[in-house]
């Protein structure tokens, strides 16, 4: 059976542009880590804080999350919605941005919407419970809710019974003694939600005292019959007035057992503080203050990339060769192309490339699927600085190489291929062999002799001392030029060219073509301008 990339029997990485709770399940980057953990720590505090007493709204915290589009911070918000069976709470996801308007009755049937089925399912059962237990205790209100008479004892039906039959709905209930009774026992906010659960059916709010009522009363059952705390995830917080009040309203409500967490962009944040100052000076006091700066940076892209192979690779191995050939690709994309640099522009380049790599039958993520990916995607996305345009993926191919081997005798030998082409066509004289100290020594087409060192490797006070010694040799020449990648101040006795990763990566891939005799015609004046770029003539 054919596989994907790494063995993989499916591809690890979600399509969708913006992550679902599915997705979301997979959580890698140490600094998402330490958020989640950050995070987390706010709920288990006010979990044991709230435990021993039944809820009020001192249980209440606020968190903020903060950073550019595409750093993870939905991601992140979904993964610990994910996590609610295992961490003792309920939470509802709200999307700001699918709102419009932004009042307050439709975002209240957004977070409704936002919880999970199963929350109310539970809730469901508990409320109804409660009621079978006190109606077996001779509570003639209760029994009346549940609809239990004189002709259900003759029968022999049980309290207990009837209330599964509902439960199981099999049987309902009499609405109106329903009512009654939930309205001699509760407050008339949580009356309405109790019975909106078990009916199944929200009622609309028509102000904000109803809005924060419920809210209120949703998180106090949440808490007191459930057990959990309530975790409210507002995405995509921006500085609409509508939105922004309805928030404060809610921050200053402190909702019992809860959490509220809000998410927003740096610039949204930004914003908030001209048009709603007292909402921001809520913001700046929240309890736990999350910023992810830092999750578009090589390494966290990497671990995250690597994650997900992890997570469905499971018992097998995700060799560390192949981790680090993955995170080489990575680094070389990010380094060239910024805009690529966030979670989500990586993670839709990765799950296209993962697909290229399965239909092109390699064992890896490769070059050629990387550079069929950016092709297809980004149509006349190109290297910068390449003179050449050099296929993405051959760009990846040598800059790779040029990092894992010494570059300095590549170079050397494309610069002189690159002469020996501008030989040919006539641009000029055929070179002389060199003394020991330069590279080569040609004659430009006004009759002067030029000699050519390269200095290139990683340690910079080596080539120091090298251009040193080759500047003895200046005097053999009428010009020297010493192509380097180190920074050394300007010398009369040469010109110092500073070769950057592009200029090298261009030299490496016309040296593979000379040599393989795959120079076509077209490319010509393309070479010849990378030979004015780095002075040859």
């Amino acid at each position: 059976m054919t596989c994907y990339p790494y063995g993989l029997l499916r591809n690890p990485y979600p399509s969708s542009p913006t992550p679902t709770e599915k997705d979301a399940q997979i959580m890698g980057g140490t600094r998402h880590i330490q958020a989640k953990e950050s995070i987390l720590e706010c709920i288990k505090d006010l979990y044991r804080q709230s435990v021993r007493h039944q809820s009020n709204e001192n249980d209440f915290r606020l968190v903020t999350v903060i950073q550019d589009v595409g750093s993870g911070k939905t991601h992140l918000a979904l993964h610990v919605k994910g996590l609610r069976m295992r961490q003792n709470i309920e939470s509802s996801y709200v999307d700001l941005a699918t709102i419009s308007p932004k009042t307050k009755e439709s975002l209240y049937d957004a977070i409704i919407a936002g919880f999970s089925k199963s929350t109310f399912e539970e809730l469901r059962e508990k409320f109804l419970k409660d009621i079978c237990d006190k109606a077996d205790k001779g509570d003639s209100q209760a029994k009346k809710a549940l609809g239990y008479g004189f002709v259900d004892k003759l029968i022999g039906t049980t309290i207990q019974d009837k209330t599964e039959d509902i439960v199981d709905n099999k049987k309902t209930l009499p609405i109106e003694n329903l009512r009654n009774y939930l309205l001699c026992n509760y407050t008339k906010h949580e009356a309405i939600v109790i019975q909106n659960v078990i009916e199944k059916i929200f009622e609309p709010i028509s102000n904000l005292d109803e809005f924060l009522g419920r809210l209120s009363a949703i998180s106090k059952f949440s808490h007191n019959f459930l057990g959990k705390i309530t975790v409210y995830t507002f995405d995509e917080l921006n500085a609409d007035p509508s939105s922004t009040e309805i928030i404060k309203s809610i921050i200053n409500k402190h909702l019992p057992s809860s959490v509220v967490m809000l998410i927003a962009t740096q610039s949204e944040y930004s914003e908030i503080q001209n048009t709603n100052v007292s909402l921001f000076d809520r913001l700046e006091k929240a309890n736990y203050k999350i910023d992810l700066a830092g999750s578009n940076s090589i390494d966290e892209l990497s671990e995250i990339a690597i994650e997900y192979i992890k997570q469905n690779k499971k018992n097998e191995r995700f060799t560390k060769k192949q981790q680090d050939d993955l995170t080489a690709k990575i680094r070389v994309l990010c380094d060239e192309f910024p805009n690529f640099r966030s979670v989500r522009s990586l993670i839709n380049i990765l799950y296209h490339a993962t697909e290229k790599s399965f239909q092109l039958n390699h064992d890896i993520i490769s070059e050629e699927a990387i550079d069929e990916t950016l092709k297809s995607a980004f149509p006349g996305l190109k290297v910068n600085g390449s003179v050449l345009d050099v296929p993405i993926g051959q760009f990846l191919k040598l800059r790779l190489e040029s990092v894992k081997t010494k570059s300095q005798s590549k170079v050397k030998e494309a610069i002189s291929n690159l002469i020996n082409f501008a030989h040919d066509a006539g641009k000029i004289s055929k070179p002389e062999n060199s003394r020991r100290v330069l590279d080569a020594i040609y004659t430009d087409q006004y009759g002067t002799k030029i000699g050519v060192a390269v200095v290139l490797s990683k340690d910079h006070n080596k080539n120091s001392i090298s251009i040193q010694n080759i500047l003895k040799a200046s005097a053999f020449v009428d010009k020297l030029l010493i192509f380097t990648n180190t920074d050394v101040p300007k010398n009369p006795q040469a010109t110092i060219i500073n070769i950057d990763k592009s200029k090298i990566v261009d030299l490496l891939y016309f040296s593979d073509r000379y040599n393989d005799n795959k120079i076509l015609e077209p490319e010509s004046e393309k070479i010849y301008a990378l030979a004015k770029t780095i002075s040859i003539f």
